[in-house]
């Protein structure tokens, strides 16, 4: 990750911030600064999922997760996402990136990472994301357990309904 500074100001303001239980959204302010640019003078595509990045960590450090991450010596790790692009990102705009989990199966959680500005979404990414301990990947039911959300997953959204789909054939791609 190349955004130490805003991974500092992302930790530190999750520490302060208050608790949020693990199906509540998160919500980071940012700007688009001349670095974050690209030839084509707005945000450069590869910024959008760096971004991505913090507002996973400022989720999971706010809903407890991190913490047992540490303890049990779990990685959050991306398994798969998906991305589009709607509206560029200006040089200086002001935008927030939303995140928030969407539903998890067996094989891991399912996020929604909104990057939205004058009541606007700009972008919209879809991440499958895993906690992969010493044993190998820990069950999203076991992670929900240790920071107390001992319910049942969401349905998965219907708009979302072909991501297995896609899924198993890009997995299939792999073999290959």
């Amino acid at each position: 990750m190349n955004l130490i500074f805003r991974l500092i100001r992302v930790m530190i303001l999750s520490l302060l911030r208050p608790r949020l239980h693990p199906l509540d959204p998160s919500t980071l302010h940012f700007r688009a600064w001349p670095l974050d640019i690209d030839i084509n003078v707005h945000m450069t595509n590869s910024r959008y999922f760096a971004l991505m990045d913090l507002g996973r960590t400022e989720l999971i450090m706010r809903n407890g997760i991190a913490k047992q991450m540490l303890k049990r010596k779990w990685q959050p790790v991306v398994s798969g996402s998906t991305m589009r692009f709607k509206r560029a990102i200006k040089p200086f705009q002001k935008f927030a990136l939303e995140t928030q989990a969407l539903y998890w199966d067996e094989k891991g959680f399912y996020l929604e990472q909104r990057f939205v500005a004058k009541g606007k979404t700009l972008a919209l990414g879809v991440v499958k994301a895993v906690f992969v301990g010493p044993d190998g990947i820990v069950a999203p039911e076991e992670v929900c357990r240790m920071v107390g959300a001992d319910e049942t997953s969401p349905s998965m959204p219907d708009w979302l309904s072909g991501w297995p789909d896609m899924e198993t054939a890009i997995e299939a791609r792999l073999a290959i």
